[in-house]
């Protein structure tokens, strides 16, 4: 399972699968079979869990700055205007109102760096995929343990263990589908902000 991205991945190892291996489904032999079969999707999880928990941190930190910066300088370009006519001293002003819109300015580049860089809607994405894979995971353990109750002791039941086999093809197949619907929107969100960036070169005043 890689999510197979650059960018915005550069500082972090991309996801990986670990190899599972050849594995022996004699009556005598499907217990042990299963029991691996059970810790490889579970530290594939478990791996894919941590590293969106670790990479979410970064982008919570940055996305915070950039916002908070630009709700300060709002803030700022708010008052400015105000305090120029406070401390007006007859028609010289001690502050310029035109800092006001370079306030404004600035809060409008902090944005969009944000956006660029895409530091929260990273946050949102990997907090939401990270807590999604661990439902999943959750499910998936407790009806493995449901379903391995029934399997006699020496783990011939032919019908529970091709069951725990789909089950843990099912919980695969989602927690793929998660990593990869989680990079489908990065792809689309960098693709939207470098149109974006391009339609206002090329057209300066309609974006201004």
């Amino acid at each position: 399972m890689n999510s197979g991205r650059q960018p915005d991945k550069r500082n972090t190892p991309d996801i990986r699968a670990g190899e599972l291996g050849t594995l022996d489904w004699e009556p005598e032999h499907s217990r042990q079979s299963l029991e691996v079969m059970y810790q490889y999707v579970v530290d594939s999880a478990t791996e894919a869990i941590n590293w969106y928990l670790t990479a979410r941190r970064p982008k919570r930190r940055w996305a915070q700055r950039f916002r908070v910066g630009a709700i300060l300088m709002v803030a700022v370009a708010g008052v400015l205007p105000v305090l120029s006519q406070i401390f007006g001293n007859g028609r010289s002003a001690i502050i310029q109102p035109a800092w006001a819109t370079v306030a404004l300015a600035i809060a409008i580049t902090l944005i969009a760096l944000d956006r660029f860089f895409g530091f929260s809607s990273a946050w949102a994405r990997y907090m939401t995929t990270g807590q999604a894979i661990s439902s999943g995971l959750n499910q998936f353990r407790i009806e493995w343990q449901k379903y391995k109750s029934q399997l006699s002791s020496d783990g011939s039941s032919s019908k529970s263990v091709e069951y725990l086999l789909d089950l843990a093809k099912s919980f695969v197949l989602q927690m793929d589908g998660l990593v990869q619907e989680e990079t489908a929107q990065w792809v689309n969100e960098f693709r939207e902000t470098l149109t974006e960036i391009e339609r206002s070169a090329h057209n300066p005043a309609k974006s201004s």
